[in-house]
């Protein structure tokens, strides 16, 4: 049981549970878009596009704050962690060949450190094609777990139990998550018109 509590926490890694998750662990970002350098920008542009970067840091940080707050009631992380079960076992039954896998993504891990170690550029790239084709496999597997009925509802149970938490501990979770989409949509805007004129 506890092996099987360890795999579906690891697992987490590679799978997240819910848009809020989601919403709350923006990944760290440059300081100034890759894309975006080359570019020429109009006056401002390129000034708007670090701000919208630097505030959705601040933001995705802050969330991420109150996720971690909120899981800290016994209730809330009980239930993240039943989801969880029924999630990794749903994604099992779809998909048998998946805790194999999951043991061969460790594998991979260390197997990349040691290819790293050696200077080794053609095996440590194999084994990120490797890595990328298992978190593909665990990424459709859990599309297709979570579109079951019964699941997608345990899901949004969780999803509203989560956000009343964490809406206690900061009101304007809401508005923050909107800003925060609202953000991201004004970067793919910038790289997509960046993207267009080259």
């Amino acid at each position: 049981m506890l092996a099987t509590f360890r795999r579906a926490s690891a697992l987490a890694v590679f799978v997240a549970l819910t848009p809020f998750a989601a919403a709350a662990q923006v990944r760290p970002m440059a300081t100034e878009v890759p894309s975006m350098r080359k570019l020429a920008p109009a006056p401002g542009a390129r000034e708007s596009v670090i701000n919208w970067y630097g505030e959705l840091q601040s933001i995705s940080g802050h969330m991420q704050r109150v996720h971690d707050r909120a899981l800290t009631d016994p209730a809330l992380r009980g239930a993240r962690d039943r989801l969880m079960r029924i999630i990794q076992d749903a994604m099992d039954r779809a998909d048998p060949e998946l805790p194999r896998l999951f043991t061969r993504m460790g594998q991979v891990q260390t197997e990349m450190e040691a290819a790293r170690g050696r200077n080794d550029a053609a095996r440590f790239q194999a084994l990120e094609m490797e890595q990328a084709q298992i978190q593909a496999r665990f990424m459709r597997v859990r599309s297709t777990v979570l579109r079951q009925a019964d699941i997608a509802r345990q899901a949004r149970g969780y999803e509203e139990l989560l956000r009343q938490r964490m809406i206690l501990i900061e009101p304007l979770t809401e508005n923050l998550l909107a800003r925060s989409t609202e953000l991201q949509r004004l970067l793919e805007q910038a790289l997509s018109a960046q993207q267009q004129r080259d």
